[in-house]
């Protein structure tokens, strides 16, 4: 089938796989705290050590901040994600 349409109307594929970072269980314990809710004063993180990187085999922690920041986009929640490094290893940081 043959249709001429404009570039913003060219249809998207949508993801079908599970991300790597969707499967870690500090992934589900983050989400569940965060669909409870945050008080004003509270924040919530995830820590990755090199160990646990290579475990789950999470290569960039940026990646992992955007997936976060897609959920609390999609679940409309109010909060803020910040990713840096430490000595302990890679943080996501989800507060208000």
């Amino acid at each position: 089938m043959f249709k001429k349409i404009k570039a913003t109307e060219i249809p998207k594929r949508k993801r079908t796989s599970v991300t790597r970072f969707e499967r870690t269980p500090e992934w589900s314990a983050m989400r569940a705290a965060l669909e409870r809710g945050l008080k004003p004063s509270e924040a919530c993180y995830v820590t990755f050590t090199p160990e646990e990187k290579a475990k789950y085999r999470i290569k960039s922690l940026r990646s992992c901040a955007r997936f976060v920041k897609k959920y609390l986009q999609a679940a409309k929640l109010p909060y803020k994600v910040r990713a840096y490094h430490t000595e302990v290893g890679d943080t996501i940081t989800v507060s208000q």
